[in-house]
């Protein structure tokens, strides 16, 4: 991109942001503090120019190989090869950009997605070893299976194993019934890691939510998942490990997590298995242990919704919503979660609960009168 291009204004910003995290090595913090005196489009300036860059603590070997990268990159055409892909770009002050992130200690500058956008729901983010046991499979797909049905997304990063299994259980239960599934991958999301997971990526992406703070076009590389990691957490309402050697990768998701006061449940395992040799010690060091899918609803203060048969009268649905609606005030959307009826149902049933005098409302809330 010439200079004429660069002030013509006809580029986003986001198209600077975008072309900077191509820059060979450039992550997170060295992104955004390359960034924080000025924009992406001055940052990208400075490194077309022969004057000095902003100081961000990297080698000035370092800085010549982004002058020489940013060089040979057209902006212009690296932004329209992202929108080619189908892929969404998202900065904090967009409506697609996630709101658990937005007040995150280390928020990304910005994400890729496909898909939905990650939504309000509680989420449950499930992490654990690559090499994992038929036992930590099958509790990971369980856990994954239950949690969706009861209207929690489940979070991971996509990797073989445990991440995987957890989301092939969200992914097992209906479309109506479930929620969206949320993979947060360490590669440009048209670069599927691992290949292996090829359908699983493309199932999260149909059904939920696919993220990741690499651009369009870079493979996996080992410091990235670390950061990648940090998302996950930032998404989650709680962490649960499911088996983990010793020195885990995943053990670096429970530390982002205890970063951002976010709960962390560990399901116990053998004590002469080597794959539960971090989740053991996760417990011994004061994580909760997990037991059952209900565990991980009262980490989150989730309420399991009530399933109605076929042949509920509306005395039934009206009875449904005043034991859902216990002795404690709550608002309508809470009210909703708990509960399988649609929010239009929800509200007819308050209605003819209040005007039977069992229901009052005290401003938003909602409560129960007798």
């Amino acid at each position: 991109m010439n200079a004429a291009e660069l002030n013509s204004g006809e580029v986003p910003d986001e198209a600077f942001l975008l072309a900077l995290l191509t820059l060979p090595g450039m992550g997170p913090k060295r992104l955004a503090a390359l960034c924080e005196e000025g924009t992406p489009r001055s940052a990208w300036t400075a490194l077309l120019g022969s004057g000095a860059v902003p100081e961000v603590g990297v080698s000035s070997d370092q800085v010549t190989k982004w002058r020489a990268a940013a060089r040979a990159l057209s902006v212009e055409d690296e932004w329209k090869r992202a929108q080619g892909l189908g892929i969404w770009v998202s900065t904090s002050g967009d409506s697609k950009f996630p709101k658990r992130l937005r007040a995150d200690i280390e928020p990304p500058s910005m994400l890729f997605g496909l898909g939905i956008e990650a939504g309000d729901q509680p989420t449950v983010g499930i992490v654990g070893t690559r090499n994992c046991t038929s036992y930590g499979k099958r509790c990971a797909f369980e856990f994954g299976a239950a949690l969706a049905e009861a209207g929690v997304s489940v979070v991971s990063g996509l990797a073989l194993g445990i991440d995987a299994a957890a989301h092939q259980g969200a992914l097992s239960v209906g479309l109506k019934s479930s929620a969206p599934p949320i993979g947060v991958v360490g590669s440009g999301l048209d670069v599927i890691y691992p290949r292996r997971n090829t359908k699983l990526w493309a199932d999260v992406a149909e059904r939920g939510t696919l993220l990741s703070e690499t651009a369009p076009g870079i493979g996996p590389q080992k410091w990235r998942f670390p950061a990648r990691n940090r998302i996950i957490a930032g998404l989650s309402d709680a962490v649960i490990v499911i088996e983990s050697h010793g020195a885990g990768g995943s053990l670096s998701t429970v530390d982002e997590a205890q970063a951002r006061d976010i709960p962390v449940g560990a399901v116990p395992g053998a004590i002469t298995s080597n794959a539960s040799v971090g989740t053991n010690q996760l417990i011994a060091d004061g994580a909760v242990p997990v037991l059952s899918v209900e565990d991980i609803f009262e980490m989150i203060h989730h309420h399991r919704p009530k399933q109605l048969d076929q042949t509920a009268t509306p005395e039934d649905l009206a009875s449904v919503v005043l034991d859902a609606l216990g002795w404690n005030p709550q608002l309508f959307d809470e009210l909703c979660t708990r509960v399988s009826l649609s929010p239009s149902q929800v509200a007819m049933e308050v209605e003819r609960l209040v005007g039977d005098g069992l229901v009052g409302r005290a401003g938003p809330w909602i409560e129960r009168l007798r």
